[in-house]
């Protein structure tokens, strides 16, 4: 072990040390209550994230017990071996002493340091993974050895089980790899696609649960992060996430952040330097497609943090470059220095309440109370970690006071609230009646247990509420019990228990309810809805003048028994074929008529064999838009698809110069089929991957026993 590697292990200890002095003081803050409550309902996904951090708080909380320590020990664990790997990969690419002085960095942002190393949420696991998959591709590069792409494959299906951030993974990768030429030629090997195979694969139980419950997840985090709106830029919301990007980061650190992102171009794309571009394809991509969301939609600020993990990689490089100028080397110690005492203050701060915030607010604003509660009181979140165990012991209270088989449910109408309610309640059953849809909703579908049973409906002035006995159908209500919060001997919050006696879960407004959601479906079930709302999204919200002129007069004469695709494509073959090998022309073409020959015999096998319905005798006359070709039975597979793919594989195997104009024509059939309702979206995949499966073995076959 050399001299940094020493100063390494020192560093982590002493970190380490400090944050497992730290973790078990404080509150769960809302989001960890809430990853918490994903083990009470273990599943293979969930409405906001991926499981990855479920099954990590199972694990240990089942080890150490239900309690914050519990909770937040796997985050500093986490970060010990994220650092280790964020410090191999700085070896590899520079040196040992810019592998250190980046450690140091990842402990001094505040982004990193605290929230990703105290606080138990999903990028801590996703920073692992991210890091492990940037390591082994390191490796790819270097050694050009293909065992690193099924490590890698796995790396990033574990990365996208911890959080659908890790999507921009193989973005990055793709973008190396185009503007590199020494590299790029992974883009034509199996190895690359197997890769991201596996990482589907170890992803797919996400897509079974969203299969069952509607796209519930998927559909949530599109519109939490691009909007439910039209985009419409905005200097105010883009202002607003770059200065909570700088808060998280630390605001001079940030700073040196922008010039870092400037040379990380330069260098990546001007001058071609390989380090570079490896640090900036993962960077770049990461921190601008985040930063454009921020124009039109608001996004939290830890959402391109591995962005900012990349982009410190290239710090520590100029760091170490421009540390023999005095004025750099001053402006960092300044920089750095006040990191450090933000990492400082906002820990002491949580357990201490050192800040006087009063004196950040205007005078009329810091005067102002409610509920008895001073404005400054209401705006500090640190105030949000306490408070629990007070109402947790005046809920038991009341709950005592029932016979044991009638005890009441506890329920509110926030989430968050809900999920902190929950862990230090977690021998009672929480749920949440809110307008909005949330998680609760998918584990409370079936809420007629409760009929007849009193509930405690709890609130808090954090979360003003007001009317519940106009919402709930409860008999009666009783007046609220109110549970005083105090910090330093000074009222921070209030919560409020209101006993609610016989509740009518039939009397509940649909929007309180999962009714939104649905019922949990059986993957069959699942998979025919979401084919058949796609096939009528193609077939009919995208019908147009122009696709209609088209479509219809390709299905014209496909209904005469001239197929246009096909033959336009059999022409384009033949011109190429004959104009790129004259000489082995008649083999060529005689292999490609025999490959498309052998598919379409499988082909028309397989339609009799599974004589599918057509998409007009499923939906019935007039309910889909339908051109010349009036089809009832054997969808399945596409024909017409499978022809074009057919096609397309064996002349991308044989010739890939034109790949572009199979790519079009292939893909272009298969949007035809939908569009002119001949097809569902399944029949024209499964067409697709027997062209595909069919022409790669037979031109394989070929190319091994004749010499090509």
């Amino acid at each position: 072990m050399n001299y940094y590697q020493k100063l390494f292990w020192i560093l982590t200890a002493i970190t380490t040390f400090l944050r497992l002095s730290v973790i078990g003081k404080l509150g769960l803050t809302v989001d960890e209550a809430h990853y918490w409550v994903y083990t009470k309902f273990l599943d293979l996904s969930y409405y906001d994230h991926p499981p990855m951090i479920a099954y990590i708080i199972k694990l240990f909380t089942g080890i150490f017990g239900i309690n914050e320590f519990a909770v937040r020990l796997p985050s500093v664990i986490i970060f010990i071996i994220t650092s280790w790997l964020f410090f191999l990969c700085l070896k590899k690419l520079f040196d040992d002493k810019i592998a250190f002085i980046g450690a140091l960095l990842v402990n001094l942002l505040p982004v990193f340091s605290f929230l990703g190393a105290v606080v138990t949420i999903p990028d801590s696991p996703l920073s692992l993974f991210w890091m492990l998959s940037f390591y082994l591709f390191i490796n790819i590069i270097e050694t050009k050895e293909k065992k690193y792409w099924y490590m890698l494959g796995v790396a990033v299906g574990l990365a996208f089980l911890s959080k659908y951030t890790a999507v921009m993974i193989y973005p990055s990768i793709i973008l190396f790899l185009l503007c590199s030429k020494e590299h790029r030629f992974w883009l034509a090997k199996k190895e690359f696609y197997l890769a991201m195979l596996i990482s589907f694969i170890l992803f797919l139980p996400v897509v079974v649960w969203n299969i069952q419950n509607s796209w519930a997840s998927f559909g949530f985090q599109l519109q939490h992060g691009f909007g439910k709106t039209l985009p419409s830029f905005s200097f105010t919301l883009f202002g607003r996430s770059i200065g909570a990007q700088a808060g998280y980061v630390s605001p001079f650190l940030f700073i040196f952040y922008c010039y870092v992102f400037y040379v990380v171009i330069k260098d990546a794309f001007v001058k071609k330097q390989q380090n570079a571009l490896l640090v900036g394809a993962f960077s770049l991509l990461v921190l601008v497609f985040f930063n454009v969301i921020a124009t039109f939609n608001e996004i939290l600020p830890h959402w391109p943090a591995m962005g900012y993990l990349m982009l410190t990689i290239y710090a520590s490089y100029l760091i170490n470059k421009f540390w023999g100028n005095k004025k750099f080397r001053i402006s960092m110690y300044i920089a750095c220095g006040f990191a450090l005492f933000l990492n400082i203050l906002i820990p002491v701060h949580c357990m201490y309440k050192i800040i006087p915030i009063e004196l950040f607010l205007p005078q009329k604003e810091a005067v102002k109370t409610e509920f008895g509660i001073s404005k400054s009181e209401v705006v500090d979140i640190s105030n949000d970690l306490y408070g629990w165990k007070e109402l947790s012991a005046k809920i038991n209270e009341v709950c005592d006071s029932y016979p044991k088989d009638k005890q009441p449910f506890l329920f509110t109408y926030k989430s968050y609230l809900a999920s902190q309610i929950f862990f230090y309640t977690p021998d009672k059953r929480v749920y949440c009646f809110s307008a909005k849809i949330d998680a609760y909703d998918l584990w409370q579908r079936d809420i007629s247990n409760l009929k007849n049973k009193d509930g405690l409906f709890i609130t808090s002035n954090q979360f003003d509420f007001s009317g519940a006995d106009k919402v709930y159908p409860f008999a009666e209500f009783e007046q609220p019990i109110e549970v005083p919060v105090y910090r330093n001997n000074k009222l921070v919050k209030k919560f409020w228990i209101t006993v609610c006696k016989n509740f009518n879960p039939e009397m509940l407004q649909g929007k309180y309810t999962a009714n939104i959601i649905g019922k949990k479906k059986t993957i069959r079930q699942g998979l025919t809805d979401t084919e058949h709302a796609v096939f009528k999204y193609i077939n009919i919200k995208l019908k147009n003048k122009v696709f209609d002129f088209v479509i219809s007069t390709i299905s014209f004469f496909d209904s005469k028994g001239f197929n246009p695709s096909c033959i336009v494509i059999i022409i384009i073959s033949l011109i190429i074929l004959r104009k790129e090998e004259k000489k082995r022309f008649w083999i060529l073409l005689a292999l490609f008529m025999g490959i498309i020959m052998v598919a379409s015999i499988l082909n028309i096998c397989l339609k009799e064999l599974i004589r599918r319905p057509r998409p007009l005798a499923v939906f019935g006359e007039g309910n889909i838009s339908v051109f010349y070709e009036i089809l009832h039975a054997k969808s399945f597979p596409s024909g017409h698809t499978q022809f074009a793919f057919t096609a397309m594989t064996t002349m991308l195997l044989l010739i890939p110069k034109y790949w572009y104009i199979y790519i079009i024509l292939a893909f272009g059939t298969g949007f035809e089929r939908i569009y002119a309702g001949c097809h569902f979206p399944f029949d024209v995949i499964c067409g697709a991957l027997e062209g595909i499966i069919v022409s790669y073995i037979m031109v394989k076959l070929f190319k091994k026993y004749y010499k090509f």
